[in-house]
């Protein structure tokens, strides 16, 4: 095993501090706007960030805003850009996002393939070249919310590959994330969420910026050796004379033939930017291919839906655990009980993190220790 943990941290791993997830909000609010955006789409970002930390996804969470705000400041990121169609014609709904900020305008794309799905029975969408659109998870919770089933597959572009193929010691994919949506009539929803790498590129950076190792099979270094050092996935992390690493795909080949078919499906056929595809500049494009299925199609009767699918859901949580402590979950159970622990408790933030927030506040005239933080 290549272990170089003596040059991995930026710092010594120091304890996180809560935050309370109101001040969060109204924090990213008042960067957004104070950037140009408008108090609805500040709103709808800070909404959703905040709602990832809650999940426990911390990766797409509000440590993501100064990666934001430098693609900002390096005129990639324009408050002034907006969507147009390309085709709006159900069932299909093309818009050309033109690198908006990508949660507002994902959202906006999502809400309006919706009455689609729901008069024609399905809607096929495909939002091209926005900002870092978040946690796809999010698309689908909202899709289940309007009682649809939801299929989403994204790419990553705009910055180098990150991913490596199976068998390879060289990166060629993103991260590439796919989410299914399934509602539950009365219920919650099973919700399935995941990067096609072993981890989310945002997961190692949260490991990088509290000094901590990834587990073992995670990345490899720029030779293809293992390392459990998370900081060879990150420009500023490798030496000049190192080079990136890459993260492994899951499941071997399974996973990386996932991440070959979303950057096809979301990107590749309609001529959106592809990971292969090298701006002058870093910053983070999310294609999404997405399809929404009303499931009244399927099976009209709405308590046989219900029952059917409680039935499994309950004899899936009714295995045998390998660990008592550690019940059999069924998608977005996880993420539920993360929501109401961080909802309670605070939100961690580890302190690099909180600075490089911090940083990109000041450059706007937000003082971000004026938010509250220890809950």
């Amino acid at each position: 095993m290549h272990s170089d943990r003596s040059e991995t941290s930026p710092k010594l791993a120091m304890p996180d501090r809560l935050h309370r997830p109101e001040a969060l909000r109204a924090l990213v609010n008042a960067m957004v706007v104070a950037a140009g955006w408008t108090p609805e789409q500040a709103r709808e970002t800070a909404d959703h960030l905040v709602l990832a930390n809650l999940s426990g996804h911390d990766s797409h969470g509000v440590g993501m805003l100064p990666l934001y705000f430098q693609s900002l400041a390096d005129g990639n990121l324009k408050p002034g850009s907006g969507p147009t169609d390309r085709l709006n014609a159900a069932p299909f709904l093309i818009v050309d996002a033109n690198v908006a900020l990508g949660q507002p305008v994902a959202r906006n794309a999502l809400e309006r393939a919706i009455p689609m799905a729901k008069t024609g029975g399905v809607a096929i969408l495909n939002l091209l070249d926005a900002h870092h659109v978040g946690r796809i998870g999010h698309y689908a919770e909202l899709a289940a919310e309007a009682g649809l089933i939801s299929l989403f597959w994204v790419n990553v572009a705009g910055r180098p590959p990150i991913v490596a193929p199976h068998a390879a010691r060289e990166a060629r994919f993103g991260t590439n994330p796919h989410a299914i949506g399934i509602p539950l009539p009365g219920g919650d929803p099973v919700i399935l969420d995941f990067a096609t790498s072993r981890m989310a590129h945002g997961k190692a950076r949260v490991a990088f910026n509290r000094g901590v190792p990834v587990p073992e099979g995670y990345i490899i270094d720029s030779q293809g050796r293992p390392t459990t050092e998370p900081r060879h996935v990150f420009l500023h992390g490798v030496g000049a004379d190192e080079g990136l690493g890459a993260l492994l795909p899951f499941g071997d080949h399974k996973g990386a033939g996932l991440a070959l078919i979303a950057e096809l499906l979301s990107a590749g056929l309609m001529g959106a930017a592809r990971i292969d595809q090298k701006p002058a500049k870093s910053w983070i494009i999310n294609s999404l291919f997405g399809v929404l299925i009303d499931p009244a199609r399927l099976e009209p009767d709405e308590a046989l839906r219900k029952e059917r699918i409680e039935s499994y859901l309950a004899f899936v949580r009714a295995a045998k655990p390998q660990d008592a402590a550690s019940p059999v979950l069924t998608p977005g159970e996880k993420e539920r009980a993360t929501r109401l622990a961080r909802g309670r408790d605070g939100i961690p933030l580890d302190a690099e993190t909180w600075s490089q927030i911090v940083a990109a506040a000041k450059r706007h005239g937000v003082d971000a220790e004026s938010y509250g933080k220890d809950p």
